[in-house]
């Protein structure tokens, strides 16, 4: 293959990649999304995180396009408006939520705009909401 592709995307994820353990965006990861935008190569994230739990990236980094997914089952406009959703139907996710309470363990859900929590003291939320 002699012919030479240019690069015109670069899918990045968010957690341990672009953002730190303590959910801090790097300088580092700034300057590459601003070096990137320069030579015309477009940047997007991919992230377990709702498309809200991505809103703080879109303006530091310049996010643009179509190319946000939370894992994979929601694609949103760097606006947050939502362009494709696949979920479950409702009668697979209670009986997902069950089996893991059955199991004594928490669940969180999300949907398309929220993060649904049953125990706000549960392990790993008062991380992951920033609240300490």
């Amino acid at each position: 293959m002699s012919e030479r592709r240019r690069i015109r995307l670069l899918l990045a994820d968010v957690d341990g990649t672009l953002v730190t353990q303590d959910k801090i965006l790097t300088e580092a990861a700034k300057a590459v999304a601003r070096e990137l935008h320069h030579t015309g190569i477009v940047l997007a994230i991919t992230s377990g995180r709702p498309p809200r739990g991505m809103s703080m990236l879109i303006e530091p980094l310049s996010l643009q396009g179509r190319h946000r997914r939370f894992h994979g089952g929601v694609y949103v406009n760097s606006d947050l408006s939502v362009i494709e959703s696949h979920t479950l139907d409702p009668a697979t996710a209670q009986q997902a939520v069950k089996l893991i309470l059955d199991q004594g363990l928490d669940v969180w859900v999300y949907t398309e705009e929220e993060w649904l929590i049953r125990d706000p003291t549960a392990p790993h939320v008062a991380r992951e909401t920033g609240v300490r």
